[in-house]
């Protein structure tokens, strides 16, 4: 099964693009399920239709739903859950809600991509479309599985193995009640659950991320720093779309020095994304939802593509120590080293190659140090960074 995520900044359109995509794939034959995880679900309105935790069909070859997050948070960690409030209810006397102590920022969300785990197991379609939350979100969402391993390897042995032998002991002393073992049960399915879908997100021949965006600088500097972040944590982005573009018309008179910022934006776009495919929109002149505007628009977007295709599985760089330095390795088969050209502009690394540029923004951990030489052997370019 083909899995397409989507996601961006709020207010870019995100949860248009999907639902057109998924219109497009089920008029091509594909077995589709478009899903929102966004807490501040618009899927539905997009569709025109009312949509809840249950697939419901909307055309031929077409289902739809909106995941509600805490539904799935009981079904992942319920008896955790219980217990723990168990704890904090016994110690708080009345002064806390413990409810609202447990909604752990993003854990929710977390789960509810769980469902895209459970879909893919089932094998009932050919393509899911997930639209995920604003990217900061997402991005926050797919680091928690690491985390977690962590932890069950880690220290989750060593406190049930404490459990077994002193729990009742420490329970009577502390008034802790001592933790059933369906709790350790369900926190190890959970972490082999997240793991299991974090291999299936992380395998670019079946998993695309693809962000939307405007063209304003703002949107175009998060997409940016979003990219890197992925890239960082080895999840493949394949396409990029720019929504809402001003037509020339639109941008006459009073407006004009508009078209020169929004060229610009274009262009920086066209810069930080050169391995991805890149789709266009421009601005309609009616708000995009209803089945039949969703149709018009993806056959637009897609007159000569299917959206299901994988357009990119590149990965845009790595990392590698070498002696307390950093090298920062982009992948150049078939480039002249007389003919390339490397910088550094703020926190953007500038690589020029003939008549084109390309930027990257630095991780992080590169960000803070200083360009101090390069190289090209092997087909790969070498950026070397020192403190």
């Amino acid at each position: 099964m083909r899995i397409l995520i989507y996601t961006g900044k709020g207010g870019v359109g995100k949860t248009s693009i999907a639902a057109a995509t998924a219109v497009r794939l089920a008029q091509l034959g594909r077995k589709t399920l478009v899903m929102s995880t966004d807490q501040a679900h618009s899927l539905g309105d997009s569709l025109e239709l009312p949509l809840n935790g249950k697939a419901r069909a909307v055309m031929d070859n077409l289902d739809a739903m909106e995941i509600d997050p805490m539904e799935e948070g009981r079904r992942a960690w319920g008896n955790m859950r219980d217990y723990l409030k168990e704890i904090i209810s016994g110690r708080a006397n009345g002064g806390i809600e413990a409810d609202e102590v447990l909604l752990f920022p993003g854990l929710e969300e977390l789960f509810s991509m769980l469902r895209i785990l459970d879909f893919c197991e089932e094998g009932r379609y050919d393509v899911m479309v997930v639209d995920c939350a604003p990217t900061g979100e997402t991005l926050s969402l797919l680091r928690y599985p690491e985390r977690l391993s962590v932890l069950s390897d880690a220290l989750l042995p060593a406190v049930r193995g404490m459990n077994n032998a002193l729990g009742s002991l420490i329970s009577r002393a502390t008034t802790v009640p001592k933790p059933r073992d369906v709790v350790f049960e369900e926190f190890d399915l959970l972490v082999k659950q997240l793991d299991r879908l974090q291999g299936i997100l992380r395998d670019r021949s079946v998993t695309s991320m693809r962000l939307v965006m405007t063209p304003e600088r703002i949107v175009v500097d998060e997409a940016r720093r979003s990219y890197t972040w992925l890239q960082v944590y080895d999840f493949g982005m394949d396409a990029v779309y720019l929504n809402k573009i001003y037509p020339e018309e639109a941008l006459a008179g009073s407006f004009a020095g508009w078209a020169a910022v929004q060229e610009a934006n274009l262009r920086l776009a066209r810069e930080s994304f050169p391995g991805q495919k890149r789709f266009q929109l421009e601005l309609l002149p009616e708000e995009l939802r209803g089945i039949p505007l969703l149709e018009q628009v993806a056959g637009q977007l897609y007159a000569e593509d299917e959206p299901d295709a994988v357009f990119c599985q590149e990965q845009a760089f790595r990392m590698e120590e070498e002696n307390g330095t950093r090298v920062f390795v982009v992948r150049l088969p078939y480039a002249v080293e007389s003919e390339l050209q490397v910088c550094r502009e703020g926190s953007d690394l500038v690589l020029s190659f003939r008549n084109e540029t390309r930027r990257f923004h630095l991780p992080d951990r590169l960000s803070r140090r200083k360009l101090s030489g390069w190289g090209y052997e092997n087909g790969e370019l070498r950026v070397r960074m020192d403190y």
